[in-house]
């Protein structure tokens, strides 16, 4: 039986646009011998406007699969025949730490996610694969659903990439994340850089290539020394549909959230910072979300900072503790 990964990585790309994750795209196409039909996924941050497609096989972070490689995802994660969209989300997570869920705003995608949706509810077999380029293949009628069919699809909306912008945006209908984020830069005065990374903090090593990935901070504020965390409810609660998930690194995913979380408080301050960790809990909410009212919600962040500059040594600021900091014989 051919395998049906490809489908499964097609309806996990879908899956994780209805998540929340509008960054992604994807550029499927046939390689140069003809033989195999191949894909890869990329995050339209990394979109490079001097290449027609993006350059997407050259950005830093996406995952490429070929038919060449039968239940090879990625060029290391082996599949099982019976491989779920679940399955692939996930591998798409892992490979890809710096996707977030994001607000259409913030990516400039949502035409394109509209889209995918069409083209996906015409790909439901093997033989009907999307096609967006080969050898002396003329794509100006769009992409062909299946090699060889002339069967066509208008071709994805093309994408302008936005002017460069604060890595925290002022925008409304953005993250709880960004929104707290953006207060702090108001209470402050200072600008914020979001998903700051240091080669001192990563995850575990992969069981497969031993790799260890760079853990992001939500926001940083390099003059002050200061690094904002803002905690959702999976930080705190049970989230079914992703702790149950095995990472590259062996632990289910709810885990290893706790685990890096103290991770974080640890090695944070044992580098001369100062962690503050906003909850969610901290705001008035509803299921989770914050109910907006920014002139008493500036106030909340205000009290959050005032405690942050009081501390003379580096340390973690909190009012919902959930996990004790690692020692060393813990890493």
């Amino acid at each position: 039986m051919d395998s049906q990964l490809p489908l499964r990585i097609m309806e996990a790309v879908g899956l994780l646009h209805r998540l929340g994750y509008l960054g992604l795209r994807i550029l499927p196409g046939i390689n140069a011998s003809g033989t195999a039909w191949r894909i890869v996924i990329h995050n339209v941050t990394e979109w490079n406007p001097e290449d027609k497609f993006g350059d997407p096989f050259n950005s830093e972070e996406s995952c490429v699969y070929s038919t060449a490689g039968a239940n090879i995802f990625n060029n290391d994660v082996q599949m099982p025949e019976d491989v779920s969209r679940v399955s692939v989300a996930e591998a798409i997570l892992e490979a890809m730490p710096s996707l977030q869920r994001s607000t259409p705003s913030e990516t400039g995608n949502l035409d394109y996610v509209r889209w995918y949706a069409q083209l996906l509810s015409q790909v439901t077999r093997l033989d009907e694969l999307p096609v967006a380029y080969a050898d002396y293949f003329d794509d100006a009628e769009g992409w062909e659903l299946g090699w060889g069919s002339r069967r066509r699809f208008p071709a994805p909306p093309t994408y302008h990439p936005e002017p460069a912008v604060s890595p925290v945006p002022a925008k409304s209908g953005q993250r709880d994340e960004h929104y707290v984020l953006e207060l702090c830069s108001e209470v402050l005065g200072l600008p914020c850089i979001g998903q700051q990374t240091f080669d001192w903090l990563r995850g575990d090593p992969s069981l497969k290539n031993g790799k260890r990935k760079a853990l992001p901070v939500d926001g940083y504020f390099e003059e002050l020394g200061l690094v904002v965390e803002y905690h959702e409810r999976q930080h705190s609660e049970a989230v079914p549909f992703f702790d149950n998930k095995v990472t590259s690194t062996g632990m289910l995913r709810g885990p290893q959230r706790q685990l890096y979380d103290a991770r974080k408080a640890a090695l944070i301050a044992q580098h001369g910072l100062t962690l503050l960790v906003i909850d969610y809990r901290d705001f008035s909410h509803k299921k989770g979300k914050i109910m907006r009212d920014p002139a008493r919600d500036q106030q909340i962040v205000a009290a959050l900072l005032a405690r942050a500059a009081e501390c003379t040594d580096p340390g973690v600021i909190t009012n919902f503790p959930t996990v004790l900091p690692e020692t060393p014989a813990d890493r």
